[in-house]
């Protein structure tokens, strides 16, 4: 099998093969099938071949689940990208123009799109991601681990210690 060969063809190469044994008077059963298809795949596969056999039995596997798990395997990995570093025709990775302008161009609003006090903006209408309430102040954009104003609980204590402060504690 060439490198640039997918596997359809080189099945269809098998089958025709097996049909001219036929006519020969031969017969060449799933097992030496099998056995031709994972010893002449591209580097590629290698591992995808050494998982079928180790975990499955070659010797009684047929030839079209062979072929259906190499083929899983092949487009798994062009899926995810590890074919050469394209991913379906794309490119990998982006400049930050790249990706400001896709990020635009599907509604989002990129990376750079806060405002002056560097919070993420909400009124720009595609900007960032919507952040919740703030559980100490009640506005909305942060959470209360990045809240600025004092903690509620440590404000409430300094009014408790200011009452108690004038006349005797009872404990």
């Amino acid at each position: 099998m060439a490198d640039g060969e997918d596997l359809d063809s080189f099945a269809r190469k098998l089958g025709a093969m097996t049909v001219r044994y036929a006519g020969l008077g031969e017969v060449l059963d799933d097992a030496a099938l099998v056995k031709k298809l994972l010893d002449s795949v591209p580097d590629r596969l290698y591992p995808a071949v050494a998982g079928i056999e180790q975990f499955c039995d070659v010797d009684d596997m047929a030839f079209e689940k062979a072929l259906g798990r190499l083929k899983a395997f092949d487009e798994w990995t062009r899926r995810r990208g590890q074919d050469g570093g394209k991913r379906d025709g794309e490119e990998l990775l982006y400049t930050a123009a790249q990706w400001a302008a896709r990020q635009r161009k599907q509604g989002g609003g990129g990376f750079n799109n806060h405002d002056d006090d560097g919070m993420a903006s909400m009124a720009s209408g595609g900007g960032g991601k919507r952040r919740g309430r703030c559980y100490n102040c009640g506005q909305r954009g942060h959470f209360k681990r990045d809240c600025t104003r004092p903690r509620k609980a440590a404000a409430e204590r300094a009014l408790l210690a200011d009452i108690n402060v004038e006349g005797p504690a009872l404990l």
